[in-house]
C-alpha cells in the first residue's frame, strides 16, 4: 500500500508512493487474528490518503487511547518474548496500581527496518491499553 499500490485522491487516480513512518505496529492477542497498522503522515487526512487497491486493507482513525509501554532492543520479537515482555510490564503496573484495560490485547511495535537495522539498535515496544 505505501509503496504504491493505491489510488491517488489528488493526482486523478494514479498511485502514490507514501512515506514509511514509525512505529509499525502488531496488534493481536490470545483471542484475535493479528493485524498490522501503519501510522499514515501528518500531510494526509482520512478524505485525502490514498485509497487501497487490496480489499484487505482498510483505512481507519484510531480513536484517543492510553498505553502502558516496555520498551527493548534486539530483533523483531517471537511471541515468547512478546509475552516475557508484557509479564514484566504488567508486574511494574501492578505495583503501581494501574489495571489494563483489555487483557487479551497486546500491541507490538517497531521502529527500525528489519532487514537494515543491525539487531542490537532496533527498538521496539510492548504496549497494552490502561484505565488511567
Amino acid at each position: 500500500y505505501i509503496f504504491g499500490k493505491n489510488k491517488s485522491r489528488n493526482r486523478k487516480g494514479e498511485s502514490e508512493k507514501m512515506a514509511m513512518t514509525a512505529p509499525v505496529r502488531l496488534d493481536g492477542g490470545q483471542k484475535k487474528k493479528t493485524s498490522i497498522s501503519f501510522v499514515i503522515g501528518s500531510n494526509y487526512t482520512l478524505k485525502t490518503v490514498p485509497r487501497p487497491l487490496d480489499k484487505r486493507i482498510k483505512l481507519r482513525q484510531v480513536p484517543a487511547h492510553t498505553l502502558a509501554v516496555k520498551s527493548f532492543s534486539g530483533p523483531p520479537p517471537k511471541d515468547e518474548r512478546v509475552v516475557r515482555e508484557r509479564q514484566r510490564l504488567e508486574s511494574v503496573l501492578a505495583k503501581e496500581g494501574i489495571s489494563v484495560k483489555d487483557d487479551d490485547t497486546t500491541l507490538v511495535a517497531g521502529y527500525h527496518d528489519p532487514f537494515l537495522t543491525p539487531n542490537v539498535l532496533r527498538r521496539n515496544e510492548v504496549a497494552v491499553y490502561v484505565n488511567y
